[in-house]
């Protein structure tokens, strides 16, 4: 079932519940430890305060920000705004514009979080690798970029990059008229 802007702007109306999917979905954590091995409370105080874990007793008296030893350690937004712009990202309808008007985001805010996105999406791809082809067989990838300008004169028109897979086993042959 796919899921509207809409729907996810209802969805998670408040911080608590897009804290509390980041935590189900293991993006932060559950539960967390003190220096000292005693279990740690999670507040979220109403009055603007960062969500934190503490240990209020007096052996300890520990306090650790929420996004510490996550992939949202350094990062301000809020989490129900990261929530959106993820899935805006991720639905390829995120330009700089859309998420400065929609979500009140800076320029600069829009393009750091973008590109940790694009980090993230990279090392997701390393570690687990597409494979083309299928067993016993090769294929060969290629990229092209369609510019008409040479030489660095003229006109500078739009560049097209084309990519193309082809099985190493087939065979090319010559087309006698290229017509469309």
């Amino acid at each position: 079932m796919t899921t509207s802007f809409r729907e996810l702007c209802t969805r998670f109306n408040d911080e608590n519940t897009a804290i509390r999917f980041l935590q189900a979905k293991g993006i932060l954590h559950q539960h967390r430890l003190s220096t000292r091995g005693h279990a740690m409370k999670l507040t979220v105080e109403g009055n603007g305060k960062a969500p934190r874990w503490r240990r209020r007793k007096a052996q300890c008296r520990t306090e650790v920000s929420l996004r510490t030893g996550t992939w949202f350690e350094g990062q301000k937004l809020d989490f129900r705004t990261a929530i959106l712009l993820i899935y805006s990202w991720s639905n390829d309808y995120c330009s700089t514009k859309v998420s400065s008007k929609e979500l009140g985001l800076s320029a600069d805010c829009s393009v750091s979080w973008k590109s940790l996105l694009r980090e993230v999406a990279t090392e997701s791809l390393l570690s687990n690798p597409l494979v083309i082809g299928g067993p016993n067989r090769t294929v060969e990838v290629d990229e092209t970029l369609y510019s008409k300008r040479k030489s660095h004169r003229g006109r500078l028109y739009p560049e097209q990059w084309a990519f193309g897979r082809m099985p190493r086993d087939r065979r090319i042959r010559p087309c006698a008229r290229r017509e469309p």
